[in-house]
């Protein structure tokens, strides 16, 4: 209600128009000033009538107590009311206001106006005619108030017939979306596949042929995104597979029957609620995708063998000048399990799933270090300056002996959480350095041998030529060891050997390879006049010709072999010249001191057998050792 308001007993004499109900508008000063009066409105003809008498009281106008009519007398019906108004409104004023309009506003009013007429209409006097100079007949007026009981009524009567109307309008709303939901031909608004492609309005046939060109090219054209975490490095890399690379095709067909039956299967209710779904809310249809043989395996390998990588297993390696011991512990490598990533692809492949995918990557530990393996490598004896075997010329540096517990490696690595160790070592110089070797290498001869074959015996001396010529050159270095049937090989045909005199088993006899026992045999000559050191050797059954007594050495392959080691501090070769029924075998080397050797052997016959014992003495500036070399055992012929 309009705040403004002032007093009058008319709204002219008011200052304002007819209210938004109906009635006057009534200041806070007129409830103070008046115990009652009575509510005029305008009626059709323009004269004012008695509204609904009101009650003013201090919580503002509420409209007369009903109860206080008396019972016997019903309420004026809201027709009769409008009827009366209408019949007293001349034919140029507008129709009165009809009870809808009044009904509402008999609570707008003070209590002091209902208090005023709340007395039994009967006992009302008249009233003469207003006249100008008295404004209260303008309130005056033979109209009957609409009851309560009346008034609701009319709104229980208006309820129901907005209900009836509302009803009629359900029914026909239902009755239209059932004949749609069961008599539309195509697929229902709202359907689509890969989010974007929408199918509504299709028909079965035209969803499919639209699914097996421009679904298909459009989906075969995007890319899956793979990425895997290089832990190593703490970032991301991406790689990408395009869908045409790994799918063959779309079933298109099972798609766009699946499409189809959305809003077809299912009771009336279910149809009814799938329908409203996809239309308000769309209803995703999936696709299914074969995948190409082979093709996702490819393209994972292709990924692995850039992702992955293989640890960094520990090393070490020994500072000569810091005299020291480095380990470094190594770093783990990366990998992730590839057979699962095909998997899960070839899934998100056939379900046409083209969402990122993230290849769950793992740390491939690396091995601890291990202190055993470590010292067993880094210790060794120092070494002197060696020569390159493949050309005999070549100095190649020498090596620095180094010393380390186990048990201090051990100690040092602990856990192994850091990435480097240092553990202290002990360092040994080698005698002869590449700067001593170089000048002096195969400077000397140490000792040399020459035994004597007849040149008739073709066949034996091709064997003696072949094997002997197999040992010229061959070069130890300081601490090596030279093996006759290492060196030679295998005695066969096939290499040129022929059959010649051998003793087999107490007796001699032809046999393949006859005859290479004598290069043996010169060479074990010469290696006892360089004083080297022989670590096998045997003799013959027989005692040979060609040496003297319990100094041949006998060879044969997988049994006997003849072996010695170069326990100089410099290089040796072997020199072997082989012609005119001479065989002569030079050990050259480098000498340190000069040495004066001498062979002699004692003998004695015992049963069957010879047998012979080989002394060696070696005079160095006038001193002389002798020491017992060999022992030998011939059968008597």
């Amino acid at each position: 209600m309009n705040q403004n308001k002032q007093s009058g007993t008319t709204p002219e004499q008011n200052g304002v128009e007819q209210s938004t109900k109906g009635f006057p508008v009534v200041t806070p000063e007129d409830e103070a000033n008046a115990a009652s009066f009575e509510m005029k409105k305008r009626s059709s003809d323009g004269s004012w009538v008695a509204a609904v008498p009101v009650h003013v009281t201090d919580g503002g106008a509420q409209p007369a107590a009903q109860a206080e009519q008396p019972e016997s007398e019903p309420a004026e019906p809201v027709e009769e009311i409008a009827a009366a108004e209408a019949a007293a409104a001349p034919e140029n004023e507008p129709a009165a206001e009809s009870a809808e309009e009044t009904a509402p506003e008999q609570e707008a009013e003070t209590p002091q106006a209902a208090e005023e007429t709340a007395q039994p209409e009967e006992e009302a006097e008249p009233e003469p005619a207003a006249q100008p100079d008295e404004p209260e007949a303008a309130f005056e007026a033979d109209e009957q108030p609409e009851q309560p009981e009346a008034a609701a009524s009319r709104r229980r009567m208006l309820r129901n017939r907005c209900i009836a109307a509302a009803a009629v309008g359900v029914v026909a709303v239902v009755g239209g979306f059932s004949a749609f939901v069961y008599g539309y031909g195509g697929i229902f608004p709202g359907v689509h596949v890969a989010d974007e492609y929408k199918l509504s309005g299709m028909t079965q046939t035209e969803a499919q042929a639209y699914i097996a060109e421009d679904v298909q090219n459009g989906i075969f054209d995007k890319e899956i995104t793979l990425t895997g975490k290089d832990l190593g490095a703490d970032t991301d890399k991406e790689y990408t597979i395009r869908v045409a690379d790994v799918a063959a095709t779309i079933d298109s067909e099972s798609s766009a029957q699946q499409a189809y039956l959305i809003g077809r299967e299912g009771n009336y209710f279910q149809r009814v609620g799938t329908v409203l779904n996809s239309m308000f809310s769309g209803w995703e249809v999936s696709l299914n995708a074969t995948v190409q043989d082979g093709a996702i395996a490819a393209e994972v390998a292709e990924i692995a063998a850039d992702l992955n990588y293989d640890p960094v297993q520990p090393s070490w390696e020994v500072n000569k000048e810091a005299a020291e011991l480095t380990v470094d512990t190594g770093t783990e490598g990366l990998g992730f399990d590839a057979d699962k990533v095909v998997s899960d692809l070839t899934a998100k492949v056939q379900a046409v799933d083209l969402e990122g995918y993230t290849i769950e990557t793992y740390a491939v530990d690396q091995d601890k270090p291990d202190a055993a393996a470590i010292a067993a490598d880094v210790n060794c004896d120092p070494q002197n300056a060696t020569v390159d075997k493949s050309d005999g010329v070549t100095v190649i540096e020498a090596v620095t002996g180094v010393a380390v517990e186990e048990s201090a490696i051990a100690s040092a690595i602990g856990d192994a959480a850091e990435q480097t160790y240092t553990v202290p070592v002990e360092l040994t110089e080698a005698k002869v350095k590449k700067a001593d070797l170089e000048p002096v290498l195969f400077r000397d001869v140490l000792g040399s041998a020459t035994t004597y074959y007849n040149s008739g015996q073709t066949s034996r001396t091709t064997n003696v030529r072949l094997s002997a010529r197999a040992c010229d050159g061959v070069i130890l270095n300081p601490g090596e060891e030279f093996s006759y049937n290492d060196v030679v090989g295998e005695r066969t045909a096939a290499r040129g050997y022929r059959s010649a005199i051998i003793f087999q088993e107490g007796e001699e006899v032809e046999g393949l390879g006859g005859g290479v026992c004598q290069p043996s045999s010169t060479i074990y000559m010469a290696t006892l006049r360089a004083d080297l050191e022989v670590s096998e050797r045997y003799n013959h059954q027989f005692q040979v010709s060609y040496t003297p007594v319990s100094q041949d050495a006998a060879v044969a392959w997988g049994s006997k072999d003849y072996k010695f080691i170069n326990n100089t501090d410099y290089p040796v070769k072997l020199d072997v010249s082989v012609g005119g029924g001479a065989l002569t075998v030079r050990i050259i080397g480098t000498k340190t001191v000069d040495k004066d050797i001498s062979l002699y052997a004692r003998t004695y016959v015992s049963g069957k057998y010879k047998h012979a014992t080989l002394y060696k003495t070696v005079t160095i500036n006038g001193e002389s050792t002798t020491n017992k070399e060999n022992t030998s055992a011939y059968l008597l012929r």
